[in-house]
């Protein structure tokens, strides 16, 4: 039966489908903003590059046609609504999410580093942020990223390239069968968001830490 479940954790790690994004720059997309009181707004938000995503977010309020552009400072956050194709080519619809945080450094030169970050696992004790720099000098790779987990505590740690090892070989340290795999193919740095949303699912349902198990989409 171990083997079983072995093998069915492998082949869904090996039949993942990439996924490409078919929203880009200035497109509007059903979204909402997130006020500092709480509240929930609808309507469009206009999609920018993932620099001025952190920065503002342009917003037009569902019923008008005025587009208002807000700071981090002034919203929660914000979220919208984007198009994706596989590599067969099927279309679906996924939510992008964006919470009001503070960064190390400012995503674009000059910039503030109270930002909008991405947010990548939404649920579980841990929760996972991508924040993007903006790196002028380099045509092919124009932005360079790290992740930020934070706790069900609020406790906010940066992970990039230089800590991965040691920050989440911390974090995972009371699951065995995952922290023993951090560094290999598939549990690498760019594998963080799998790797959270697989501990979050091993925190909720308990089952033998020694035994790797794949969490389950909805």
């Amino acid at each position: 039966m171990k083997n079983l479940i072995t093998l069915f954790t492998v082949l869904l790690m090996g039949i993942s489908i990439s996924l490409n994004a078919q929203t880009k720059k200035g497109d509007k997309v059903p979204g909402y903003i997130v006020e500092n009181n709480g509240k929930k707004v609808s309507g469009y938000v206009i999609v920018d590059d993932w620099a001025d995503n952190q920065i503002s977010v342009k917003f037009i309020k569902k019923g008008t046609g005025k587009k208002v552009t807000y700071k981090p400072t002034q919203l929660k956050g914000y979220g919208y609504e984007e198009t994706i194709v596989d590599c067969v080519g099927n279309k679906e619809k996924r939510s992008v999410e964006y919470e009001t945080r503070k960064a190390d450094r400012p995503s674009r030169i000059f910039g503030p580093t109270t930002v909008f970050m991405h947010k990548e696992v939404s649920e579980g004790h841990y929760k996972l942020f991508c924040f993007y720099v903006e790196i002028r000098t380099n045509v092919k790779k124009p932005y360079e990223y790290s992740f930020f987990i934070e706790d069900d505590k609020g406790t906010f740690t940066k992970v990039d390239s230089e800590n991965f090892k040691a920050i989440s070989s911390k974090l995972f340290k009371d699951y065995p069968a995952l922290k023993s795999r951090i560094g290999e193919k598939d549990f690498k740095m760019k594998n963080l968001d799998r790797m959270i949303a697989d501990y979050n699912y091993w925190k909720e349902e308990k089952h033998d830490p020694n035994e790797y198990r794949v969490a389950m989409k909805e």
